[in-house]
């Protein structure tokens, strides 16, 4: 029964959608199990290719001989000869079902990298009305291509659009892009193209827009989503003030709680996932701070310790942070009572973990002054 409801629920569902893209005709699969598989096909070419997956095994669902969506799922394999799948998928299609154009896709997904040109274009030559076959032929990275495809199948060219846009903006032309952007999604509803468009959002500046278009990418399926990481980046780069404010203000703490010897301050600044590499202005070798070497004795008191002029440079992917300072004072041997002026130049690393920033290395050396004693 609950095979029966499913089956009557795809088809439905594909009965309605009159917008669903052709991209193979009369495919090798049947009249339902066709539409679910040409729209496998449609994620496929927007990049979204976990969707493009669900969709082919939606396909076999309906058709367990539906040798077209086992084209889709070699195509979303990897082809690296020491680790993918995609020949021993490819191995599994009954080939002789496949009609001329699922055909020729077969062939090219058997192809080596370096033949791939040459044989898509025999293939263009034997199937010039295939939008599948002319996409496969059409560089990602040639917009004239692009252009010519989006004018020829026009009802195929979302992912056309997207591969305009990001040319559009490259040139600084963010209004055409956004407008090429706006076709794509008026062809395909999909996660790709708004993941383009915060992209897009990103290399104008617009961080606001970056966070909300990828927002709508990562609502499509939250869970091990592939728009997350970007969504952090855009969001921190949104909220860059605040977090320089705080990693300035964590620096300046963690350096208190190294002079107190505040064991419990210091580890809210590090993770255990990680351990903390140090090299001291003594000029000795680095180390890794533990507990026990946090709390040794000194044998020296801190009289008064400043941090001045913190930098703090961010990495591309906003996961990464490193801080830059200077460092005055003076400390007094605790046997001699001698006074030394302190003076260094200092940097730290701190990297962005799910509780927070924590610091994994930091370096002192001496800069007009003396470091700590050894």
């Amino acid at each position: 029964m609950k095979k029966i409801l499913l089956l009557s629920m795809l088809s439905i569902g594909f009965i309605f959608n009159s917008n669903a893209q052709q991209w193979i005709e009369k495919s090798s699969c049947d009249k339902d199990a066709s539409a679910i598989v040409n729209e496998s096909i449609e994620h496929l070419a927007n990049l979204e290719h976990l969707m493009a997956i669900g969709m082919a095994r939606a396909a076999l669902v309906v058709d367990k001989d539906c040798e077209c969506a086992k084209l889709v799922l070699a195509a979303a394999a990897s082809n690296n000869k020491d680790w993918g799948s995609r020949s021993a998928k490819l191995q599994k299609i009954n080939t002789n079902s496949l009609n001329d154009v699922e055909k020729a896709w077969f062939m090219l997904l058997s192809t080596p990298n370096e033949n791939f040109d040459a044989a898509a274009k025999k293939a263009v030559a034997m199937h010039p009305d295939s939008p599948l076959i002319n996409w496969l032929n059409t560089s990602y990275n040639d917009m004239e291509a692009m252009k010519k495809f989006a004018s020829k199948f026009p009802a195929n060219a979302a992912s056309a659009h997207n591969a305009i846009a990001y040319s559009q903006a490259r040139a600084g032309n963010y209004e055409a892009a956004y407008s090429s952007l706006f076709k794509s999604l008026t062809i395909h509803k999909g996660p790709n193209a708004l993941d383009s468009q915060a992209e897009i959002a990103a290399m104008e500046g617009d961080y606001q827009k970056a966070v909300d278009s990828q927002l709508k990418a990562y609502d499509y399926a939250p869970f091990a989503s592939p728009y997350q990481p970007k969504l952090r980046t855009y969001w921190r780069n949104l909220n860059k003030e605040n977090l320089i404010k705080g990693l300035k203000e964590a620096q300046t703490n963690v350096q208190q709680a190294i002079e107190d010897q505040n064991l419990e301050e210091w580890k809210k600044y590090i993770t255990e996932d990680v351990k903390i590499t140090s090299g001291d202005s003594s000029l000795t070798e680095f180390y890794e701070q533990t507990e026990e070497r946090f709390l040794e004795k000194r044998n020296f008191k801190w009289n008064n310790f400043d941090l001045r002029d913190i930098e703090v440079n961010f990495s591309p992917d906003m996961t990464m942070a490193v801080l830059t300072f200077y460092a005055s004072g003076d400390y007094t041997f605790n046997e001699t009572n001698e006074k030394v002026d302190y003076s260094t130049r200092a940097s730290a690393v701190w990297i962005a973990t799910d509780s927070g920033w924590k610091m994994v290395h930091a370096n002192w050396a001496p800069f007009g002054g003396s470091g700590i004693p050894k």
